[in-house]
């Protein structure tokens, strides 16, 4: 085909023809058809990748979007027309607050809930943004309109608390103004905050490639260290460590450059923080309070619709960073650190570490051209029996090393059968031997009464996960052994006076001895909850935290009151489960080996060497500390924290506080992780603020942390039977039985993680 260059000389050429000249004029438009107008162009080039969100339902407006409506006002009480929601301001009028007066100019559209207009200060002629917030009748009370008014003003602002003036990129209130009216609120900032967004410049400038990404990401990871770990001011004098962004978005990031080139260096500044502008949210919800690893999650979303230059696919869908196939061709090292930011791979500690990693990925190498055409043109082509050789090697090798490391692995860790594919129903199950088998627990396990068969059925309580395996199997009898520990369990089985066990694992088991994990749980530190007429308790002091060695100061008396690791002057009540299995558990994860725990209401010791007591052991009194029942226990923490002289805590399984909202759970942590051991159902960590009464059912176990074992006092729970082909399979069953779809969705039932991270979602 012609270029248009071409066309043109061909046609000067026969335009000259008198005959062809008629033919050629009316040919003319479609040979030169007229180029498309600027505004056409511009009307079909959208202005950012993500579509703004729609608010305001309630307001029926013509356009769709009140906070973008350009229809005719009602002067006398500024509102639209057409469906009477709070119209734009008018150009000329005037803000007046405590640090001046402003002139309003004009509209430069709309921002995430806001709106902006160009302004300036009547007393400096100083260039400023205006951004307005709106507290519409239809969703906001006269009593909710002063409110949240008077909370904007007291948290919409940041200073350094020692006073320093640092430009880290972030665009700061200059003012806060709270209208009369009860509608409406503004946001005095600098100038810099009517740049682009970077919603509006990836619109304008196409994605962005793997360089530009990671310089993006390296400001805003530096921004975001100054505001996790600096202390603020806040208007109303608050002092704050570490501030949240909490709305960090395509449209709360600004690009700022002198130039308009698409080359250009930019700065990203970060704006409209969640601090201020959760509260003309419409939805009124009640969210979970924004941590900083959301902070880095959203980055990592930015980061990913940035790559792509949108945020949906061809079919309208939202890209999703989780699917190969919504990825664009990207630099790998760069993928794989925006899915850590994400969440979705193993996530960042804080800001920090997520810079210093990203510091640490290495450029982008680029093959030359030179190399590009040998690799395409001149392949080499081995002969067929060489590519064999190094895996016939390797292979060889491999297998000799695994035989010899199977051998030694054997007697020096715990020994897991593989889980199998569970099936459905304990009907499914077959072969599942005949005759009476017994199997070893101990006493006071907390978990025993899950597994027990009692000796009449009883009508009025529902059947335990072993009486239903008899029903079914009415054939196979199971008698519990009952021993006194879970290390006298696995002796039993051992000896062969019981066929299988069921234990946690938390060391290693016998060469003899293997083991099928069925479901995971964790024992966890608990304090009595807050409500609404006491929200200063220990979850908010402990800002709902507390590390392992915190754990133990207070465990053996060394810290003795909360003022001591918490602003709360309480003396510390000490309580745990009085179950010895856990109580070991417990000491194992916080004592080092050789140290002994002794309690005055224990009549044995319990140590956390595996050896007898010697002269080298190191015993540690933890006086006052009372062994209870679980939900003993519970009731006196609360009794405890109606006492205001003191501070309870308590160490109970994860199974048995689960479902309740007495007590809170704290989160652990231990180095610069912090993991909580309950998440709400989309995934968030349950945190001090959240009202585990009210939101029964939307929260469960964390279970990858328990899994993982990332949470540090988390445990499998298994059966245990011998390695031994002469003797009867039916441990090994028993474990198959319980992996079932049926069982399991017992156990979680029951407040337990299930041995399948599938059936989470079950």
């Amino acid at each position: 085909m012609l270029s248009y260059q071409d066309r043109i000389e061909r046609y000067q050429d026969l335009i000259d023809v008198k005959w062809l000249k008629s033919v050629l004029e009316d040919i003319k438009p479609d040979v030169f058809p007229e180029p498309p107008s600027e505004q056409l162009i511009k009307e079909t080039i959208p202005d950012r990748i993500q579509a703004p969100t729609p608010y305001y339902h309630q307001y029926r407006c013509l356009q769709g979007n009140p906070l973008s409506c350009q229809e005719s006002t009602v002067k006398e009480n500024a509102r639209c027309e057409q469906c009477y929601f709070p119209a734009l301001l008018p150009t000329g009028g005037q803000l007046i607050g405590k640090q001046g007066e402003y002139k309003i100019g004009h509209s430069i559209g709309r921002r995430g809930i806001g709106r902006l207009y160009q302004g300036g200060r009547l007393s400096s002629e100083e260039s400023v943004v205006i951004q307005e917030y709106l507290l519409p009748e239809r969703y906001f009370s006269p009593d909710e309109q002063r409110q949240c008014q008077e909370s904007f003003t007291t948290l919409a602002g940041l200073a350094l608390a020692d006073g320093r003036v640092q430009d880290v990129r972030i665009v700061l209130p200059l003012e806060a103004i709270a209208d009369l009216s009860g509608e409406r609120c503004y946001l005095v900032t600098s100038a810099v905050d009517g740049q682009p967004t970077l919603n509006q410049y990836c619109a304008n400038h196409g994605a962005f490639g793997s360089k530009a990404v990671l310089a993006m990401l390296n400001q805003v990871l530096q921004t975001l260290m100054f505001l996790h770990q600096q202390k603020f001011t806040l208007p109303a004098g608050q002092m704050q460590t570490g501030i949240v962004h909490g709305n960090l978005s395509l449209d709360s990031l600004l690009w700022v450059s002198d130039s308009k080139e698409q080359d250009s260096q930019g700065f990203v500044y970060l704006t409209d923080f969640a601090l201020w502008e959760r509260f003309f949210d419409p939805a009124r919800v009640d969210r979970e309070q924004p941590d900083f690893q959301d902070d880095l999650a959203a980055l990592g979303r930015v980061a990913f619709f940035l790559l792509n230059g949108a945020t949906l696919d061809n079919q309208g869908q939202l890209l999703k960073p989780h699917l190969d196939s919504n990825w664009p061709d990207v630099y790998a090292p760069l993928k794989q650190f925006i899915l850590r930011l994400i969440g979705i791979e193993p996530s960042f500690a804080s800001a920090e570490a997520a810079r210093t990693a990203l510091l640490a990925i290495p450029p982008e190498e680029e093959a030359s051209h030179w190399e590009s055409r040998n690799a395409e043109l001149i392949p080499i082509k081995p002969a067929w029996y060489k590519r064999f050789i190094p895996i016939l090697v390797i292979a060889a090798i491999l297998a000799t090393l695994g035989i010899f490391g199977w051998l030694l692995l054997r007697s020096q860790r715990p020994s897991y059968a593989n889980i199998p594919l569970n099936l459905c129903c304990l009907k499914d199950i077959d072969a599942v031997p005949v005759g009476e088998y017994r199997y070893g627990i101990p006493a006071a396990a907390y978990w025993y009464p899950l597994f027990r068969v009692a000796a009449e059925p009883s009508l009025e309580v529902s059947p335990t996960l072993f009486e239903q395996l008899q029903a079914t199997f009415p054939q196979m009898s199971l008698i519990p052994h009952v021993t006194g520990t879970s290390k006298d369990a696995i002796a039993s089985v051992q000896s062969g006076h019981t066929d299988f066990a069921i234990v946690p694992l938390t060391a290693p088991l016998p060469a003899d001895i293997t083991s099928t994990i069925i479901a995971y749980d964790s024992l966890v530190p608990v304090v009595a909850f807050n409500y609404p007429k006491r929200t200063k308790g220990l979850p908010d002091a402990l800002k709902g935290e507390i590390s392992l060695s915190q754990l133990k100061q207070l465990y053996t008396g060394a810290v003795d009151n909360w003022q001591r690791i918490s602003s709360l002057d309480l003396d510390v009540q000490r309580y745990w489960v009085s179950d010895p299995t856990a109580q070991e558990i417990f000491t194992q994860r916080l004592f080092q080996p050789g140290e002994m725990l002794t309690t005055t209401d224990a009549e044995s010791s319990t140590s956390t060497s595996s050896t007898s007591t010697s002269s080298t052991s190191t015993f540690i009194t933890t006086d006052g500390v009372d062994a209870l029942p679980t939900l003993m226990m519970l009731r006196w923490i609360l009794q405890d924290f109606e006492n205001t002289t003191i501070g309870s805590i308590g160490i109970a399984p994860l199974s048995q506080v689960f479902g309740q909202c007495s007590v809170y759970p704290l989160a652990l942590a231990e180095k610069r992780q912090t993991v909580s051991p309950f998440v709400f159902n989309n995934g968030k960590a349950v945190g001090p603020g959240g009202d585990l009464c009210d939101r029964k059912g939307s929260y469960q176990p964390n279970a990858e942390a328990l899994r993982s074992g990332i949470y540090p006092l988390a445990y499998p729970l298994a059966v245990i039977y011998p390695f031994d082909n002469s003797r009867s399979p039916i441990g090994k069953k028993v474990a198959e039985l319980l992996l079932t779809q049926e069982s399991q969705t017992y156990l979680r039932s029951r407040g337990m993680v299930s041995a399948y991270a599938l059936s989470d979602a079950q």
